[in-house]
């Protein structure tokens, strides 16, 4: 008999990284606007582009409130006032209400935008379908499939209410009022054992790509791409469809790939990283980024892209188009992975890096009574009873996070998170009495990942999913292999801070039919990253007092100012592979940590008589990750 309660075995968890929306007037569709009370709506009618519009019912796919908190700007309209931030409090398809109230009233003029800002904004799934349109089931969704990775639990950031509570003089001792305040997302955490690197992109903030084929499908940017930007404007974008990737090398053109900062200072003998894993003495890297396509717009050439663009790019640069199903594009050198042999054959190179800003997320999680398929009258305790909650955290950054394994244990990496807000399917809820639900949730292995392609697009291709083992690894210091190494964990912090603000947003009182309650007002606004501290610490048995010395000595060990690797940490974890070992040709990760300090060195005799051990406690000024693998981005 199925089950009738909700289980921990059929629930699914998914993330995306957080994108924006460009809606431009007269070239994607027309937009109107009319105030009131404070709040103004925004009225779609006319579209052209049905890539984000639906065709005919002038409706932007986006489930109904997905969007409620994410914020809206403008540019054009003609009125300097207009040119501030404001909050999404509905979308319900054909309009959007926003708050405060717009200075501009009536129709929108040729020129005109209107941007959602990436942050709380889950990418758009363009095969969504307004649940209005077709009720037998749950048709609207979010473009959200990535796998999470090796996770054993994962703890979810529940909301929480932080409840105002009020004594009044002369009404006794017990409380006489009580008023909500902040609506507070925040505790979620999850382990992983570690078979990619791509979550250290979302610790430590900055991604470049290295090693990549080329690609037999390339267009030119017809416009100049701006760092920021979730869209580009291609001169043709024949092949640059939904679920591929654009690769962004700036070639073609007289102006040079951005070269980016890798570490805050520099020393003159170093140089530009060279893409490939190997390279251990460098400061700098070449902007080149790769980003997964969203959707097309056949109107003019916009690409919509999963996750703004960290660079500039000029306008007359190539790019080059990339899919894994190397029988879909001229192209035939798409990274790919033997599942028999675990061997990789166009392996593609990361960088990443900490700098200013740390990507957001968001999760997709639904949670299921039984494994079954939807069915819009299933009965309860039936087989064909699917009821569900699913819930998208948005706007998720992560705070802090650990990277650890053992003598005896796979890599480890545990991450800490907060969550700006919760959307709710709340589609039962609408309509009482009814097994109808709003959003279509993903299930990874039952359609999302259910082949070989799209197993690598999710981040998780046949024959990856082994995660990286104590015996994959080897440390080195000092110039020399530190074998008696027992452990060793690093952590990190983004100095993350969330800030409720007083946002003048113009809510009703609200009820548990709503998607995302009073607006998101009472949730998190904004989330800002502060100062970075990392520090590693490593067990090992003592056969050189060498480290000892070097800490009371206060020694620096540093790269830059020696201009060497000599006193690099270099920390490399490499899976075997049963067939050709040759390189690239396996996944890889290598930590890097340049400049840093011992600070603790402690030498005490064991009480066991036996081996010597020594736990020291090292502190990096930063740290550099390079990984080798089959996926595209990160």
């Amino acid at each position: 008999m199925p089950s009738t309660v909700y289980k921990g075995d059929v629930s699914e968890v998914l993330f995306a990284p957080e994108t924006g929306m460009i809606i431009r007037q007269g070239t994607d569709v027309s937009i109107s606007a009319a105030n009131s009370g404070g709040v103004t709506t925004l009225t779609f009618s006319s579209e052209l582009n049905d890539e984000i519009f639906e065709n005919g019912a002038h409706k932007l796919k986006y489930p109904k409130n997905a969007l409620v908190g994410s914020q809206v700007t403008f540019t054009g309209l003609g009125d300097a006032t207009d040119r501030k931030i404001f909050t999404i409090i509905e979308n319900d398809g054909t309009t959007f209400k926003i708050s405060p109230e717009m200075a501009h009233s009536g129709a929108f003029g040729a020129g005109d935008t209107m941007q959602i800002l990436p942050f709380k904004t889950p990418p758009l799934d363009t095969a969504s379908v307004s649940r209005a349109t077709n009720t037998d089931d749950p048709s609207e969704s979010l473009f959200i499939d990535q796998f999470l990775g090796i996770a054993n639990a994962i703890a979810l950031p529940e909301t929480k209410v932080d409840l105002k509570r009020y004594h009044v003089v002369g009404l006794g001792r017990d409380t006489s009022v009580q008023v909500p305040g902040k609506y507070i997302t925040e505790g979620g955490s999850f382990e992983v054992n570690l078979h990619s690197a791509r979550w250290l992109k979302y610790c430590l903030g900055n991604e470049v790509v290295g090693n990549i084929g080329t690609s037999g499908t390339t267009n030119t940017l017809a416009a100049k791409a701006h760092a920021g930007q979730s869209h580009v404007t291609l001169t043709s974008a024949t092949n640059f469809s939904k679920g591929r990737y654009i690769l962004f090398k700036d070639t073609g053109v007289s102006d040079a790939s951005p070269v980016v900062d890798i570490v805050t200072d520099h020393a003159a003998t170093q140089s530009t990283w060279d893409g490939l894993i190997t390279d251990r003495d460098f400061d700098k890297a070449n902007g080149y980024e790769i980003r997964r396509i969203v959707g097309t717009s056949a109107v003019d050439h916009v690409v919509y892209l999963d996750q703004p663009l960290s660079y500039t790019h000029p306008n007359g640069s190539d790019v080059q188009c990339f899919e894994y199903d190397n029988s879909a594009l001229p192209s035939t050198n798409a990274p790919d992975i033997g599942a028999s042999t675990q061997t990789i054959t166009n392996s593609i190179t990361h960088l990443l890096f900490g700098r200013s800003e740390v990507p957001s997320f968001c999760l997709e999680v639904s949670q299921r009574r039984s494994d079954v398929a939807f069915s819009g009258s299933g009965a309860v305790g039936t087989s064909t009873d699917s009821k569900e909650l699913t819930r998208i955290y948005r706007g998720c950054k992560v705070t802090d996070f650990t990277l650890t394994t053992d003598n005896d244990a796979a890599l480890r990496l545990s991450v800490n998170f907060n969550s700006a807000l919760t959307y709710t399917d709340v589609g039962r809820l609408e309509a009482p009495g009814t097994s109808t639900s709003r959003y279509n949730p993903h299930r990874m292995f039952d359609d999302t990942a259910s082949n070989a392609v799209d197993r690598l697009k999710s981040g998780i291709g046949i024959g990856t999913q082994k995660p990286f083992m104590f015996y994959n690894g080897q440390i080195t210091t000092a110039g020399i292999t530190v074998a008696q190494v027992l452990s060793f964990s690093l952590t990190g912090s983004t100095g993350m801070q969330g800030f409720h603000t007083i946002n003048n947003t113009h809510t009703s009182t609200d009820s548990a039919e709503s998607a995302v309650p009073f607006a998101g007002s009472r949730n998190t606004s904004i989330m800002v990253e502060g100062q970075t501290s990392y520090e590693m610490t490593m067990e090992i048995v003592v056969d050189d007092p060498i480290f000892y010395h070097k800490m009371r000595a206060g020694t620096s060990f540093s790269v830059n100012s020696e201009g060497a690797t000599t006193n690099q940490i270099v920390v490399e974890f490499e899976k075997q592979a049963r067939g050709s070992t040759t390189a690239d040709h396996t996944e890889k990760i290598v930590i890097l940590i340049d400049e840093y300090y011992v600070v603790e060195a402690p030498m005490q005799i064991p009480e066991d008589k036996g081996a010597m051990k020594s736990t020291l406690k090292i502190m990096p000024k930063s740290i550099k990750v390079l990984a080798r693998d089959t996926i595209l981005k990160y």
